[in-house]
């Protein structure tokens, strides 16, 4: 089954915030083989083309333009990568097949809804370990750290959970 990971926009793909954690981590499954659209939210540049390929090497790894229709770009399974836990109500009621919830430490921008969307995700990854502590006891909460040596093996660790875990129970209707 070919995964597409679909990064629901938060961070411009060329800003440098974050120091750009989430773009080289994506850019890293992308390269284990899963299928990557991350949608930018173009908050500091404006995205001219409606899809953008900038790894002209990974075809499955593609920038689309806020608005754009990026359904036929996903395969057969789908994971929400989340950075912004105020999406915590959308990303309940679209019914993905996984949710990542890649917690972001900026309280104005990402953490307003930090708890509901804890409760949301599938998986919740979190760095730096200072902030781990709420979420020790949780199974589903794992620390990853972002040094620049240890994205590949990052990106790795986050594979072996997205594979391991079971899609979400479709809704009753």
């Amino acid at each position: 089954m070919k995964t597409t990971i679909v990064y629901l926009p938060a961070l411009d793909f060329n800003g440098e915030l974050f120091g750009r954690r989430p773009q080289r981590l994506l850019k890293e499954l992308a390269e284990i083989g899963y299928n990557v659209v991350y949608i930018n939210c173009c908050d500091e540049y404006y995205q001219v083309e409606e899809l953008e390929y900038p790894y002209p090497e990974l075809h499955n790894f593609v920038v689309a333009r806020a608005g754009t229709n990026v359904r036929s770009l996903m395969q057969d399974r789908v994971v929400y990568w989340v950075n912004d836990s105020r999406m915590a109500s959308s990303v309940e009621t679209a019914y993905p097949n996984l949710v990542v919830f890649d917690s972001l430490t900026d309280p104005e921008r990402f953490e307003k809804d930090k708890h509901k969307m804890e409760a949301i995700a599938d998986v919740v990854l979190i760095t730096p370990e200072r902030i781990y502590e709420h979420g020790r006891y949780c199974a589903h909460i794992h620390v990853i750290t972002a040094e620049e040596f240890e994205i590949k093996q990052r990106a790795e660790q986050i594979a072996r959970i997205i594979d391991d875990l079971p899609n979400r129970p479709a809704p009753l209707m």
